[in-house]
């Protein structure tokens, strides 16, 4: 009877501590975002650009998430956008895009990306950029000798020309898989900022 009592306790020991290393809460590590493209020769006369703040699409829980690394047996880590959430980390990111083109950035507000609305807002700025973020998420997995990412993006980049009156609209879709034999915030860094980067150059290929 005993022996028997022994064994549901221990059976039921081992239960609870599945769930609780199933449920518990992830490591999280912080990863800076920054612009890490080359966007070519600036133009000789500096373009007033007017950055709107870009719009997570996602939920509202994920506002700082990047994504997870599985690291086995029901564990993972969170990897998280820093100091600034997703948003904020991709509207600064624009910011050194077009400074470095040779344009001038400063903050817009108010645009709801209509060439109506720009034409009303225009008096300070040559070009009008904003975005959606629809979704962008990266999941690494680690195996025996490295850590396998995978990275998907989608973003709408709205590009308005005062000049010509008009508002460009442009989806941007990327995917992309890297493996890393050293695996932390540094690689994940890299490899996050090369493709945010990579997808603003593509929104703003012909700013200024």
């Amino acid at each position: 009877m005993r022996k028997q009592r022994w064994t549901a306790v221990w059976a039921l020991s081992t239960v609870l501590l599945a769930l609780l290393g199933a449920c518990a809460t992830p490591i999280t590590h912080p990863v800076k975002m920054g612009y890490s493209g080359h966007s070519g020769l600036a133009v000789e006369q500096p373009v007033a650009v007017g950055i709107q703040a870009f719009r997570d699409q996602r939920t509202e829980g994920d506002r700082y998430v990047i994504g997870y690394r599985q690291i086995g047996r029901g564990e993972r880590e969170r990897y998280v956008a820093s100091p600034d959430d997703m948003a904020r980390s991709v509207t600064r990111m624009a910011g050194e895009l077009i400074r470095q083109k040779g344009g001038t950035p400063d903050v817009l507000k108010g645009w709801d990306y209509s060439p109506e609305q720009m034409l009303a807002l225009s008096d300070a700025f040559d070009v009008f950029v904003g975005g959606d973020i629809q979704q962008l998420r990266c999941d690494a997995e680690k195996r025996l000798m490295h850590t396998r990412m995978v990275m998907e993006l989608e973003m709408v980049v709205y590009v308005g020309k005062v000049r010509e009156g008009i508002v460009h609209r442009r989806p941007v879709r990327m995917r992309s898989e890297r493996v890393a034999a050293t695996f932390g915030p540094r690689e994940l860094e890299r490899f996050l900022n090369d493709m945010v980067s990579e997808a603003l150059e593509t929104g703003c290929r012909d700013i200024p």
